[in-house]
């Protein structure tokens, strides 16, 4: 539905990096704006973690990169946060997968000039220190082309020194990476990080299989220790009722999901023990419904100050003013689709908020919910959902502030919206519209005109199929309309400038408001007479980079010479 709120054929969606290599779909992703305002995306599939650079260094990186060399990953379907390390003034990126470790990474990343025996030289004009690799750990290793180096110095320059071993055979040009650390039994032996969030610089950690919630010190991931009485900054242990399934920020608030109906709300309180300025963090249950929780931490996002999210009666539902623990802010924004999101099947399944849409991807049939906020001629906000579109989607990305897929059958990712074809593959269109009785559902009705109003491309044969009674049981009708009959086309004229011609006789620019590129086709079509009761006007296409739009359609119905004793008994 386009910003005329007219239908038009979707845009399609092109590979972004290389094709796939096998058939292990991305199992998760993130993209990571860090401290040095660059933008870092990952992806994961298989036993595979990915980045994709683009320019570094003035050399093209224009394909995902292997960043978990080194690490045999136990899963893959990881969680992601960014923590700030003031000893290195940098952002490092946490990251949890299942198991008792907490792997950090400084997103740093080269390309290799030259080397020695003993030496990196980078391309370009930033130090080592400025590209986000490690200058005060005691440790400080590099991966190119799969071998790790251990350096000493020269991070204040273009050169790495105390280079081992001899990295003097690797090619130039070559990617240099900082190494991923391993942070083995955090927070403890045997745990289980399923999930994580950063707030005031503490992280919290989650488990899918269990009711305790983990949280940091600010100053150190890796310390979840604390006083009694607490202080302000320490680390924390909290219990739920019910076994965690996400968390969400929303202002300077954690919100957890816990169960099958819970959400939680986090408390500090300052207070004064003795002399001593102490802290209390607590958690405190929002009153909701049965069935209220998450379903998984990837089916929840933050939109502003709101926090969207799946829950187990398959609805998508917005919380907020969570400080409200008696009465807060829920609601229902899939009751208009109900009988569909009843049916869905949300496993694996990915939310994600971008600009004025909430995207939702359910993998296991291969579509796409998209729910839209526009503003009206009025000023007021209208919401609404696009018709579900067929994409082979299991995870979202925003790069470059547009809205990309990650798929659900192979290790690739796309551009959405781009382009006339599906990554060089035909689309199948179809736009069904609503039943019509006009406006007496026990009379017979005739037509044998319907008039279709709208913009074609000069490739497309677009079908106009007329179910006469539900699902045509009366009778069904085809006809094409065709870009390519220049008899029902209306193209303007060349120019279209201010003096070319008189006012009024073409439109201010090349194109009318609201068109596309192509040319704008009027068509009445003649049918043989048919009575009916109902009728149902759908309009499809399949064939390679078809573009059309409808802009109004309508049949010359009118009451029918016959009775309706068909449906008399």
């Amino acid at each position: 539905i386009n910003s005329q709120e007219k239908i038009q054929t979707r845009a399609g969606y092109s590979i972004y990096g290389a094709a796939g290599s096998g058939t292990n779909p991305v199992e998760s992703s993130y993209d990571w704006s860090h401290s040095k305002n660059g933008v870092i995306s990952l992806r994961a599939y298989g036993s595979t973690l990915q980045a994709y650079f683009g320019t570094v260094g003035g050399i093209v990186v224009d394909a995902w990169t292997n960043i978990g060399e080194g690490i045999t990953f136990s899963a893959v379907d990881f969680s992601f946060a960014p923590w700030w390390d003031t000893t290195e003034d940098l952002d490092f990126l946490l990251i949890v997968n299942g198991a008792d470790q907490i792997y950090d990474w400084t997103g740093a990343v080269a390309t290799l000039a030259s080397a020695t025996s003993t030496t990196i030289t980078k391309n370009g004009t930033a130090t080592w220190a400025q590209e986000r690799f490690l200058v005060s750990a005691a440790t400080k290793r590099v991966y190119i082309n799969g071998t790790l180096y251990t350096y000493t110095g020269g991070t204040g320059t273009t050169t790495l020194t105390g280079v081992t071993p001899n990295p003097s055979s690797e090619a130039v040009n070559s990617v240099v990476y900082q190494e991923i650390r391993t942070n083995d039994n955090e927070p403890v032996d045997a745990a289980v990080n399923d999930f994580i969030k950063v707030i005031d610089n503490q992280l919290w950690i989650g488990s899918n299989s269990g009711s305790e919630v983990y949280v940091s010190k600010n100053t150190d991931f890796k310390d979840f220790s604390f006083s009694t009485p607490r202080v302000s900054g320490e680390g924390a242990l909290l219990v739920l009722d019910s076994v965690c399934r996400a968390f969400a920020k929303q202002r300077d608030k954690i919100a957890i999901s816990a169960g099958r109906d819970d959400w939680y709300v986090n408390e500090f309180e300052q207070i004064t023990v003795s002399t001593t300025l102490a802290e209390t963090l607590k958690i405190r249950k929002l009153k909701t419904g049965v069935g209220s929780a998450a379903r998984h931490h990837d089916l929840v996002t933050e939109v502003g100050d709101l926090i969207a999210f799946i829950d187990f009666n398959n609805q998508l539902r917005l919380l907020g003013d969570i400080e409200n623990l008696e009465n807060p802010y829920l609601q229902t924004l899939s009751d208009s689709i109900k009988p569909t999101f009843d049916a869905e099947d949300f496993t694996n399944g990915h939310i994600k908020s971008h600009r004025n849409r909430i995207y939702i991807a359910c993998p296991q049939n291969s579509r796409v919910y998209i729910n839209e906020v526009r503003q009206t001629e009025t000023g007021e906000l209208a919401r609404f959902w696009q018709p579900p579109q067929i994409l082979p989607i299991r995870r979202f990305a925003v790069i470059g502030d547009l809205i990309y897929g990650h798929s659900s059958g192979f290790n690739e990712t796309y551009k959405l919206f781009d382009g006339t074809d599906d990554n060089d593959k035909p689309i199948a269109f179809n736009a069904s519209f609503a039943y019509r009785n006009y406006g007496d559902r026990a009379i017979q009705k005739i037509l044998d005109e319907v008039l279709v109003e709208g913009y074609i491309s000069g490739n497309a044969e677009l079908k106009l199929t007329v179910n006469y009674d539900f699902d045509g049981s009366t009778a069904q009708r085809e006809t094409l309309i065709k870009g390519s009959d220049s008899s029902i086309l209306f193209q303007p004229l060349a120019g279209g400038g201010l003096g070319e011609e008189g006012i009024g006789t073409s439109p201010i620019g090349d194109q009318p408001l609201g068109s596309t590129t192509n040319p704008k086709f009027r068509v009445i079509k003649e049918f043989p007479p048919q009575d009916f009761f109902e009728v149902q006007f759908v309009f499809s296409s399949s064939g390679q980079d078809d573009q059309w739009e409808v802009i109004c359609h309508g049949a010359n119905a009118r009451m029918s010479p016959n009775q309706n004793t068909s449906i008399k008994q």
